[in-house]
């Protein structure tokens, strides 16, 4: 057997399995969470990053909102929906797996340096400016709206699976240019007072960096 080719195999499944859970806890966020609980999460949303509660200004408020509460939102039971989403149905073990690394997955900011179309599939190359290191990753053709663009940088949030990183939900463009140093000015300060995590300042603090200023859309390559 052709170690590579079966490989390559298991990442295509992979990749379909996250795909189809991603898909399927939004719909769980959106229509299985109760009024209340949807209600506190925007009003604890507005409050934290300054938004006009309800309307969240704009789509890419609500897009970023939306995000935030099926990942990092910690409901009344102190959970976040997708635990919670995980925890609600009987998965096959790869799927558990899968659903564990998306768990502790955080949108982090990638400098986009290089963008590669194949024929299913686009390649996605940077600068991952917390950790300091270059890194890529790829996401499906279908069912993109986003427009990126080399030399600006965006929050994804990703996770590794056998050969690649793959890339799940939005992205979504850091806003001001002095972005780089900021963030990680941002995160050495937390990190230095209370011992903080990066995976846990970007779940936390992400949504401040992605709408200051909240931008018109640029014109660049469409995912």
């Amino acid at each position: 057997m052709n170690l590579h080719q079966y490989r390559l195999k298991k990442q295509r499944i992979a990749e379909e399995q996250i795909d189809e859970l991603y898909r399927q806890a939004f719909e769980y966020a959106l229509k299985e969470t109760n009024i209340r609980e949807k209600v506190r999460a925007k009003m604890i949303f507005a409050d934290r990053f300054h938004m006009k509660e309800p309307s969240l200004v704009s789509k890419k408020a609500e897009d970023v909102f939306h995000q935030w509460f099926l990942f990092d939102y910690k409901t009344i039971k102190g959970q976040t929906l997708f635990f919670q989403f995980l925890q609600s149905q009987k998965f096959s073990e790869p799927v558990k797996m899968i659903g564990a690394l998306l768990l502790t997955a955080a949108p982090e900011p990638l400098l986009v340096t290089g963008i590669q179309s194949g024929e299913r599939e686009i390649l996605i190359t940077g600068k991952n400016i917390i950790h300091v290191k270059e890194e890529s990753v790829k996401t499906s053709i279908s069912g993109r709206s986003e427009e990126i663009r080399p030399g600006s940088t965006y929050f994804v949030r990703k996770v590794p699976l056998v050969t690649d990183q793959w890339l799940i939900g939005p992205v979504f463009e850091a806003a001001g240019s002095d972005f780089p140093g900021k963030i990680k000015e941002d995160y050495h300060l937390k990190n230095h007072e209370n011992g903080v995590l990066w995976r846990t300042f970007l779940k936390e603090e992400a949504p401040s960096y992605i709408l200051k200023g909240d931008s018109p859309p640029v014109h660049g390559h469409r995912l």
